[in-house]
């Protein structure tokens, strides 16, 4: 039989693994508990985030969220979406190789669409890109400035076909304030890279200003569109259609501490995505 003292010992070292285990256990409940949440907690305050965050959930096999995909390249990503049967706009600078300084080789990257958690839907291969007014990449070998920081990319895959595309909606951008004061929303979606295996959306979000360049206009947004964002669409919500605005393209924060976002506007994209093969 084992001594008194024995079992006060197996006691005591069971009470001080509980001790260790429970602290553990208490710390681990948050994590079971966001795997069931529609987006996962963010911890850290990330670059593109204005004040709180936003970004919901949304059903990839939805309108239009299912002609939205990601832009696949050597473990980094940007965001696109289809505008044609074998076309998908997304931002330049996302072709640009910052490592060798020019611009990639197409076959460098896959496109997918309703992509979630490792699965997708359908992906293909880019046969080709052009940069902002149809010029190929052969023509320079500089990343773009901001206003011309958009790019068309052509797929191997007819996968517009199969998840649709966005049309160029006639909008006056100019009059963009007096049409949201009619009830209508700013909407934006992509593949953030803080939780890139989900498509988010800020549903609701604000045009902060118009700014009007050489080239057209660029969009100041307070969407939260962070990094692997770029290219993602902005979205004209009327409460049934959804009018595709704009791209996402880049962030800046001012001196006094305000962040807002960048969008190419339609008015320099809308004629070229216009004269695609439909």
């Amino acid at each position: 039989m084992k001594p008194f003292l024995g079992y006060v010992g197996d006691w005591l070292s069971t009470v001080m693994r509980l001790c260790v285990l429970l602290p553990l256990a208490v710390l681990l409940t948050p994590d079971v508990a966001r795997a069931d949440m529609a987006v996962p907690a963010k911890v850290l305050k990330v670059p593109g985030i204005k004040g709180e965050d936003n970004r919901v959930r949304v059903r990839i096999t939805d309108y239009p969220w299912r002609m939205i995909g990601r832009l696949n390249r050597n473990g980094s990503h940007c965001t696109g979406i289809l505008v044609g049967p074998s076309s998908v706009l997304t931002a330049a600078h996302c072709f640009w190789d910052k490592r060798q300084n020019k611009w990639s080789i197409p076959s460098a990257f896959h496109f997918v669409v309703g992509y979630e958690k490792g699965e997708v839907k359908a992906h293909t291969k880019i046969a080709s890109f052009e940069l902002a007014n149809g010029r190929p990449p052969t023509v320079t070998t500089k990343k773009p400035v901001l206003e011309n920081d958009w790019a068309i990319a052509q797929l191997e895959k007819p996968l517009g076909k199969q998840f649709g595309f966005a049309a160029v909606e006639d909008i006056n951008l100019l009059k963009i304030r007096e049409i949201l004061s009619t009830g209508s929303v700013i909407v934006q979606a992509g593949y953030s890279r803080d939780i890139a295996h989900i498509l988010t959306a800020d549903e609701d979000c604000k045009i902060s200003g118009i700014q009007q360049s050489k080239m057209g206009f660029l969009l100041r947004h307070q969407c939260d569109a962070t990094q692997g964002d770029s290219g993602s669409p902005l979205f004209l919500y009327d409460g049934k259609n959804y009018s595709l605005i704009g791209i996402h393209v880049a962030t800046f924060s001012s001196s006094n501490g305000v962040t807002e976002g960048i969008a190419v506007s339609l008015d320099m994209f809308g004629d070229r995505v216009s004269q695609l093969p439909k």
